[in-house]
């Protein structure tokens, strides 16, 4: 079964931070003999409300089936992982949130997780079971979950997904209401970094079952047990938080409303942070920018994003069956040139797969260990002769300009058509090729990859997970989740087993040579490395500035709101 991940497209410049919120006042944060809350010396604001936006309306709220990036902002906010990364010292630092303490075999392979006392917004307890019946929902073949791959590590749940196995096999026990056993296939390096993501979000089987194909799709249809709730949720309008009360930690949160307005023209998110309609915006216009540092009590965070933009092939097409066509197309990419002229140098080249600032453990930063293998090929190939012996090979003839290739792209604002035009220029002017672009809503392309009916297109994603395995493993024959239809069994063998490899150097080398034959085959062409650039009013206060932080706007509050 081919598991598909649907991906959102993040307004140009508009990076994690955009993911704030908005809305009117709260209730007053106060102590309960009257006083005023006071953190790190700050005095919080009667009023407790954070505003801020999201570019386009979630698809669904279930976290088992949709895996968009507006949806996950959401859901960080109102369901609680088993674990959370939050920040300390300017470090992730993980702690405990669904499950109070978690153990594992001396083998490496049974892990053993302890629940700490929560209730759900109506009440009722959570249980090991909500978390147990969430992760073989999304196992389940019958689920179509995209979000399956990240916890093919559970023993058998390769061959429950592809239906040769029953739900009930799977490696996850319930113990007792507070105690849930998850058995690995093998030991699992990244096991504990998918704890905090949303393959370990709960669900109530009660809820699921009522609601049934509805279920996520409006706010009562769904109940929640993180710090947040949703209220409210206008489609294609406004998504409105507020606190939950049944929260376990309920104290440690001091936001009382959270409200995101959905808007993805630039003109209008830039003017409602500048008038202070929005309390935080994500920004790589250099006017704006410019604009937004000159203003007084705003903050700037700055740093690269573990997020990649990138186009991709249908390696099933007539012509893109072709791996010299292929590089060809990805090699004949200025990137330093996209860097300036369409990010106006708030990104960085991309020269591979697996971006910046990716753990590899105890071994370091796995790209400060690896070479960018797209380097080398960028450097030492000429894009025309490739496609030129490309088209030889094919039976094509040798003139480019009789080859006629449709670029699909999932957007239809100004930023996308310019985006679009200047690839149509570059492959004109470097290979001699005529592009037609293809614009598409967001729903409509994506549809258009999961069925093949494309032979170019272009996307961003974002890591789930801080591991190399996490970006690699998007490739695996089986995975579905970006729909090139590439195999290579020897990536595949490579990629399986250094999900296993506990050392760490060996875990390294085995992921270069994986990344290596990725390239050498080239269904993906990866442009740039994304970056956070966010402008946020000093008034919020403790909020995140690290990409792997998965606390959400549970600890941020307000201070000094004008």
């Amino acid at each position: 079964m081919k598991l598909k991940r649907i991906i959102t497209p993040l307004l140009a410049g508009a990076m994690l931070f955009s993911m704030a919120a908005c809305g009117a006042g709260g209730e007053d944060a106060k102590q309960p003999d009257g006083e005023q809350k006071v953190i790190d010396g700050n005095v919080l604001d009667a009023e407790q409300y954070f505003n801020g936006y999201i570019s386009s309306e979630p698809n669904t709220l279930d976290s088992v089936v949709g895996n968009d990036s507006n949806s996950a902002g959401i859901l960080t906010n109102v369901m609680e992982t088993l674990t959370r990364l939050a920040e300390k010292d300017g470090k992730n630092v993980r702690e405990g949130a669904g499950a109070e303490s978690w153990e594992v075999s001396e083998d490496g392979t049974v892990w053993t997780f302890k629940l700490r006392d929560n209730t759900w917004s109506d009440g009722v307890p959570v249980t090991a079971n909500d978390y147990a019946y969430s992760i073989r929902r999304m196992l389940n073949p019958e689920t179509g979950s995209p979000n399956a791959w990240l916890l093919t590590c559970i023993k058998n749940a390769s061959a429950v997904i592809d239906g040769e196995m029953a739900v009930e096999e799977l490696g996850v026990k319930v113990i007792d209401d507070k105690t849930l056993e998850i058995t690995l296939e093998n030991p699992t390096p990244y096991f504990l970094a998918l704890t905090d993501t949303r393959a370990m979000m709960p669900q109530r089987q009660d809820i699921v079952e009522q609601y049934g194909e509805s279920y996520g799709a409006e706010a009562e249809n769904l109940v929640y047990n993180g710090p947040f709730k949703v209220e409210s949720w206008t489609h294609n309008s406004e998504v409105v938080l507020a606190k939950n009360d049944q929260y376990w930690d309920a104290d440690s949160v001091n936001l009382q409303t959270i409200h995101y307005s959905i808007m993805n023209d630039e003109n209008t998110i830039f003017n409602s942070f500048t008038n202070g309609s929005i309390d935080s915006c994500g920004c790589g216009t250099p006017e704006w920018m410019a604009k937004f540092k000159a203003m007084d009590g705003v903050n700037y965070l700055h740093y690269v994003s573990p997020t990649i933009r990138f186009n991709f092939y249908n390696t099933k097409d007539e012509l893109f069956q072709n791996k010299n066509i292929r590089n060809a197309f990805t090699t004949a990419l200025n990137r330093e040139d996209i860097v300036k002229t369409i990010y106006f140098d708030t990104t960085t080249p991309a020269y591979s797969w697996v971006p910046d600032g990716v753990s590899a453990g105890e071994a370091g930063n796995y790209r400060t260990l690896v070479e960018e293998p797209l380097k080398a090929l960028c450097e030492n190939t000429n894009p025309k002769d490739l496609l030129l012996k490309g088209m030889e090979e094919l039976g094509l003839g040798n003139d480019p300009s009789t080859l006629n290739v449709t670029f699909s792209i999932g957007g239809v604002d100004q930023w996308m058509k310019n985006y679009g035009e200047y690839y149509q220029q570059t492959f004109k002017d470097v290979l001699g090729v005529n592009v037609t672009l293809d614009f598409n809503e967001w729903g409509t392309f994506s549809n258009k990859v999961n069925t093949g009916d494309f032979q170019m297109g272009y996307m961003q994603w974002g890591i789930d997970y801080n591991d190399p395995y996490s970006m690699l493993a998007v490739m695996l024959s089986n995975s579905g989740n970006v729909n090139t239809g590439w195999v290579n069994e020897e990536y595949d063998a490579l990629i399986q087993q250094a999900s296993t490899e506990m050392d760490d150097a060996k875990r390294v080398e085995l992921y270069k040579q994986a990344e290596q034959i990725l390239f050498e085959d080239g269904p993906l062409c990866p442009v740039v490395y994304m970056a956070a650039n966010t402008f946020r009013y000093d008034y919020i206060k403790n909020s995140n500035t690290m990409p792997f932080t998965s606390t959400g706007l549970k600890y941020a509050y307000v201070s000094g709101r004008p």
